[in-house]
């Protein structure tokens, strides 16, 4: 296993055994394949545009048995921004950081 990303509370592996990209962050443990990585990428991309100046929680809605998980913007922001930086690093994309 190989640890792409490591900033507490997120951490970001890709398990060599099955090719697949663990993601760990408050008390949760998500695996994916590169191009559910990269959805989930633009996923989040999308929840950030929303982001106004007054929110506090983001709600993070992951698919596997309907599970709504709020993060603190902190912590959405942290998530978010581990994934743009996997995603530019291992798939060789340019990062793109918008104001």
């Amino acid at each position: 296993m190989i640890q792409l990303y490591k900033q507490t509370p997120i951490s970001i592996f890709l398990n060599d055994i099955d090719k697949l990209i663990v993601i760990k962050f408050s008390d949760i443990t998500i695996k994916m394949r590169s191009c559910q990585f990269i959805r989930f990428n633009n996923y989040l991309e999308c929840l950030a545009k929303k982001i106004e100046p007054t929110t506090n929680k983001v709600k993070l809605r992951l698919v596997r048995d309907d599970l709504t998980v709020k993060l603190s913007l902190s912590d959405f922001l942290q998530l978010s921004h581990g994934v743009k930086i996997v995603v530019s690093k291992t798939f060789n994309s340019e990062m793109v950081i918008n104001n």
